[in-house]
């Protein structure tokens, strides 16, 4: 009785036993497969966001964003995966996953000095290559220059300043070629003005009967160009857009001074160093250089 008793509890405690083993849950993993790191280099940008670890697939530490430039030092393989040590944004570090990287080839910056029209709103960025922070938008139609160019990824990248002063790279798509529109009016005013040559210096006169320096101007200004400008010389200086004499163009005013102190002569300028005024004793063509150019008060352009 007392064996049958005893086998009976053995068995039962048997049973209990195993019951109890494969109900409880697993402690530990199977081994992984992880390789020694290797030093490597090369300079890469994110595609994607990538979440950013201490080590290869072991503790998220933060998060690196899309088209972030990257550069490489070490590589590791975890259970067949890929994965990089990376430094980032100003020597934060971590290791990613070797998936939506992009190598990122650079050539040197070269002058390059061209106009074009957007076609389409453009994104300037700070950098070449658009791999980080953004330094605008230039709207659609604007007339940008550019100063320097570079490939990046083989894609054409110019650096570019916006008529509103915006300066940053855009990529070469979606602009067309743009040559300004040369005036013309400079020469059409000498042309006009050059039918009164020989016609006398007259005191108040603002008619080809006879003009004075400033009646003659505005004379010319308005029959050439429909162009309404101030009737003396004084007013037609204090009236203009000032400019420097490196930017005087055919057609521009220059102001005089005999005295020193308010402006007593207007003429046009011929280009070439020449005049075209009504001085003396008629209106003709002078030298700027000389009497004239001692007398320079400052140069204006209605233009």
């Amino acid at each position: 009785m007392n064996k049958k008793i005893i086998t009976v509890l053995t068995a039962g405690t048997i049973a209990l036993s195993a019951n109890f083993v494969a109900t409880q849950p697993m402690t530990a993993s199977a081994a992984s497969s992880v390789s020694a790191a290797s030093k490597i280099s090369g300079t890469y940008v994110t595609k994607t966001a990538k979440n950013v670890y201490h080590r290869a697939n072991v503790t998220k530490i933060g998060k690196v964003s899309a088209k972030t430039k990257i550069k490489l030092t070490h590589k590791r393989t975890v259970n067949g995966k890929t994965w990089y040590k990376i430094s980032y944004n100003s020597g934060k570090k971590g290791w990613v996953l070797s998936t939506n990287l992009t190598k990122l080839t650079v050539s040197s910056a070269k002058t390059y000095k061209k106009q074009f029209k957007t076609t389409t709103a453009k994104t300037a960025y700070k950098l070449a290559g658009g791999h980080n922070a953004k330094a605008g938008v230039i709207k659609r139609g604007a007339v940008v220059k550019t100063s320097h160019k570079r490939v990046v990824n083989g894609k054409n990248w110019y650096k570019v300043k916006s008529s509103t002063g915006l300066t940053g790279w855009v990529t070469s798509s979606n602009l067309k070629s743009y040559v300004a529109k040369v005036s013309n009016n400079g020469s059409a005013l000498i042309a006009g003005g050059a039918k009164y040559l020989g016609v006398p210096y007259v005191w108040g006169g603002t008619t080809p009967s006879g003009f004075d320096c400033s009646g003659f101007t505005s004379y010319v200004y308005k029959q050439v160009l429909g162009k309404t400008i101030p009737r003396t010389s004084g007013a037609q200086y204090a009236g203009s857009k000032k400019i420097s004499k490196s930017q005087l163009k055919t057609g521009d005013l220059v102001f005089f001074s005999a005295s020193g102190g308010s402006i007593t002569h207007v003429a046009m300028y011929a280009g070439n160093g020449k005049l075209l005024h009504a001085a003396g004793n008629k209106v003709h063509y002078q030298n700027l250089a000389g009497y004239w150019d001692r007398l320079v008060v400052g140069y204006g352009t209605y233009q």
